[in-house]
């Protein structure tokens, strides 16, 4: 692996230095637990759309897709097109209802919403999504600081364990002082060094490919063989279809799955907000996306396997940071890797805190208790602090890829989550109290027994769990409705209107 300059290291520590300024600053926007856990309609509606991107697409975009890329060839773009394409309809169709539905409810959390959303009073609304939300979180957590860690170890050759440390300790530290605004900010700084960083090495190496007239992309992608060179990696026919079908399933994901990202919806303040903020995130993901393909590609046809990249792909970036750019550039592209990271981090250490501070300790253990703001949000950062330590435990004992990883963790949440705010929000009967129960048993007990059992080797979880969790939501709530009615405003339920 090429080694880190001095210039290289100061460009990483001054970015590390000015997230915990961010984090700081957001602390004095903070005097509740609605503005620890949602902002208080204080952020305008495109820092939303790069929070919610950022923090969506994470350390996977920045190591895990190019290290794909590099590995499969073009074939990868497939993925990309599920994730922005699942991305840019769930602003469009999904973030209006979330929108009013925290405006007619008053709740500060996905989980409040839904608990506010269906009749009745049981804990089990509550207590079994902050569960599987926690549960869930906290391998999506781990697999960030992991991610860290390996870029520490890969570029400086500083023990992972130490670049795991750093990542966990700053981003629990602002996480801690700030909570979503301090998170919201720093993931638009985060989010723009990512467009950067993705805009800036991919264009600076296609450059140069371009000027040698020896190099072709495709050219090298097909010499290189392993059908790199094709768009479904030499598959035809049926085996094609499933490729496709399994790459394309990403989409689903994002249909409101996520709660780290349902977040952001809930705290648009008005429907200009959302509309800037779908331009954005459009925007946003169609760059990043493309340059985060394009970088594994011209790393294979311009490095070929060199032993750094053939040890781990997802250190891809790295080592073309590190190769081709000097060193203060090398060092801003690379905290751009990090960044994308803690984004992601930090926003989840957020939400799962919320479902242990807000869903759990205030609506179930102390129901019915008046707290001050201050003790509120004495409870959200000491579980914001439980929440962080925890994802570093994680991260120490697991070495996983970040894309398996992810790829579970987010399967276990959408399996549960969005068949919950799908039916929630457009299904014209009610989802009810064992409804849900349903959803957060059937959909994360799949994926966890499919991923168990080896099958996912056959087919894709993502095509398997998230069925299995919306029929058992259906199938449950018409076998036993409740008796109460729920009443939603029309509009709720009218995706896409503007």
């Amino acid at each position: 692996m090429v080694e880190a300059g001095v210039n290289t290291v100061v460009g990483l520590v001054g970015y590390l230095i000015v997230v915990v300024a961010i984090g700081h600053w957001g602390s004095k926007l903070v005097s509740s637990g609605e503005d620890f856990f949602l902002g208080g309609d204080q952020l305008p509606g495109w820092a939303l759309a790069l929070s919610e991107r950022s923090s969506g697409m994470s350390g996977w975009l920045l190591l895990g897709v190019p290290g794909l890329a590099w590995s499969v060839g073009l074939s990868a773009v497939w993925v990309l097109v599920g994730t922005t394409g699942g991305a840019i309809f769930q602003w469009i169709v999904y973030a209006r209802p979330f929108m009013e539905g925290r405006k007619e409810t008053g709740a500060i959390t996905p989980i409040g919403l839904l608990a506010e959303k269906i009749p009745g009073d049981s804990s089990a609304v509550r207590a079994l999504p902050a569960l599987v939300t926690f549960v869930f979180y906290m391998g999506y957590v781990g697999a960030q600081f992991l991610a860290g860690g390996n870029i520490f170890q890969n570029a400086f050759g500083i023990d992972p364990v130490v670049g795991i440390v750093v990542v966990g300790v700053v981003v629990t530290a602002y996480s801690l002082a700030g909570g979503f605004p301090s998170v919201v900010w720093t993931d638009v700084m985060q989010a723009l060094l990512m467009l950067f960083t993705l805009v800036v090495l991919p264009g600076y190496l296609l450059v140069s490919v371009f000027l040698d007239p020896s190099t072709s992309l495709v050219g090298g992608l097909a010499a290189s063989g392993g059908s790199r060179a094709t768009w479904f990696g030499g598959r035809t026919d049926a085996a094609a279809l499933v490729f496709l079908g399994a790459s394309l399933s990403w989409f689903f994901l994002y249909l409101g799955g996520y709660p780290h990202l349902d977040a952001r919806f809930m705290a648009v303040r008005n429907d200009a907000d959302r509309r800037s903020a779908i331009l954005v995130a459009t925007v946003w993901g169609i760059l990043t996306s493309s340059g985060a393909v394009l970088l594994g590609l011209l790393a294979r046809v311009i490095n070929g396997a060199p032993a750094a990249v053939q040890a781990d792909r997802e250190m891809v970036l790295p080592f073309m940071v590190l190769e081709h750019l000097p060193g203060l550039l090398g060092g801003v592209l690379l905290a751009g890797a990090l960044a994308a990271m803690m984004s992601t981090a930090s926003s989840q250490i957020v939400v799962a805190s919320s479902a242990v501070a807000q869903d759990v300790y205030n609506e179930i253990l102390t129901k019915g208790e008046e707290f001050s703001e201050a003790s509120q949000l004495r409870v959200s950062r000491a579980a914001t602090f439980a929440v962080g330590v925890i994802g570093l435990a994680i991260a120490l004992l697991t070495s996983d890829l970040v894309y398996t990883l992810v790829s579970y963790s987010g399967t276990g949440l959408f399996s549960a989550f969005g068949p919950a705010f799908t039916l929630v929000f457009f299904w014209r009967r009610d989802l009810s109290v064992a409804g849900l129960v349903a959803a957060f048993v059937a959909g994360p007990g799949a994926t966890i027994l499919w991923v168990g059992l080896g099958l996912d080797a056959v087919i894709t979880v993502r095509l398997i769990a998230p069925p299995i969790g919306f029929a058992a939501a259906i199938g449950a709530s018409l076998l036993w409705p409740d008796r109460e009615p729920t009443d939603r405003p029309s509009a709720v339920g009218t995706p896409g209107q503007d």
